[in-house]
């Protein structure tokens, strides 16, 4: 049985939200992440992906 809207899993942020943290993550290390900042990059992608998962709408 297809998940009714209901049935899928809503994100905690917006895409836009965790974009804009992705891109001050950045925009701080002038392009050069730390082990750190790699750790935070790395959980902010599976967020946004998560993220994205949640928006997707079955098709019909």
């Amino acid at each position: 049985m297809s998940p009714t809207p209901d049935d899928r899993p809503t994100a905690e942020r917006s895409l836009a939200e965790i974009n804009a943290d992705i891109r001050c993550l950045f925009a701080r290390a002038e392009g050069r992440l730390s082990d750190a900042e790699r750790i935070r990059h790395a959980t902010l992608l599976q967020e946004w992906a998560a993220a994205i998962r949640a928006s997707v709408v079955p098709a019909a």
